[in-house]
């Protein structure tokens, strides 16, 4: 049996209402196939707009106190460029020194700067540490009071090492500490 051209369209005739339902069904089903491919990237578009937005939308819930953050970290950010001790003036970072000397009654065995403030030009930094290493001397309550004058001082100070030794009622202490300080 073998299907010719006038045959299909006798059928076609005789069933136009099943011909015309066929040619639709057929129609959609490669529709269907051919769209479910944007499906995927579309929903793949759109997850990712979804994502920019939930984004956006957390950027403007964090942002409703950012004035009052910006301000808070500017005047932070004063008040530690306040407690840092300039790199340059050798003057001023004795007289420091000598100030504690004299307020706390101990006496300097050695004091000098430690190894040189080294400023690397391609990626600066805001703070640098100045390395000190001194040598005091004095009675016990003498060296803690000098000690507790180093941590609550006008300047940011950490002791790197610290060493000492007491005979009588003298305590020697050497100390090799670093200020904060701008370049």
């Amino acid at each position: 049996m073998s299907l010719d051209n006038q045959a299909v369209f006798s059928a076609l005739k005789k069933y136009p209402l099943l011909a015309t339902c066929c040619v639709i069904s057929l129609g959609l089903a490669l529709t269907l196939y051919f769209r479910s491919a944007l499906s995927s990237e579309q929903k793949a578009n759109l997850d990712k707009y979804a994502l920019e937005a939930k984004g956006l939308q957390a950027n403007v819930v964090n942002s409703t106190h950012l004035t009052e953050q910006l301000n808070f970290l500017i005047q932070a950010n004063n008040a530690a460029q306040a407690r840092t001790l300039s790199a340059e003036g050798v003057a001023d970072k004795l007289q420091y020194f000598y100030r504690l000397e004299s307020e706390t009654g101990i006496r300097y065995l050695d004091l000098r700067a430690g190894s040189k403030v080294v400023v690397n030009k391609k990626s600066p930094s805001t703070y640098v540490p100045l390395n000190y290493i001194l040598s005091v001397e004095g009675e016990f309550g003498q060296i803690i009071n000098f000690l507790r004058n180093l941590e609550q001082g006008p300047y940011f100070t950490r002791i790197t090492s610290a060493s000492s030794s007491g005979s009588g009622g003298i305590v020697k202490i050497s100390l090799n500490l670093d200020i904060l300080g701008v370049p």
